[in-house]
């Protein structure tokens, strides 16, 4: 257990220091960013029912938002990490997760596939 601890630590430690820093940056704006990303990650899969039922935005709205604010902090870090690892190994660059709302942008933690690098 101590040593799962430790090497968990030691990667943590080693991915933040030779990389930059996605994982503590979706941990600690997961609540804002969840808020808001969770009813539109809802909306964009939805597009058709939200056009013939509109009085689904309000509902989307007042369900998905409380989730998102109270998810979006672990769905943050979770995707920091897969962020960190992928430009550790050369398959994203930081401009696309800090510098864009595209699909690997770390201000959208519910927007979980985005496009890699083709080797």
């Amino acid at each position: 257990m101590k040593r799962t601890l430790a090497l968990i630590i030691t990667l943590s430690v080693l991915l933040m220091y030779n990389t930059g820093c996605a994982t503590v940056t979706g941990a600690a704006t997961g609540l804002p960013t969840g808020t808001i990303d969770a009813p539109a990650e809802t909306y964009r899969h939805n597009r058709q029912a939200f056009d013939n039922y509109p009085f689904l935005h309000g509902l989307n709205v007042l369900v998905m938002a409380p989730v998102g604010a109270v998810t979006g902090p672990v769905w943050g870090f979770g995707k920091g990490i897969a962020l960190d690892v992928q430009c550790a190994i050369g398959h994203q660059k930081y401009e696309n997760v800090f510098k864009s709302y595209d699909n690997p942008s770390i201000w959208r933690p519910y927007t979980l596939q985005w496009d890699t690098k083709k080797r």
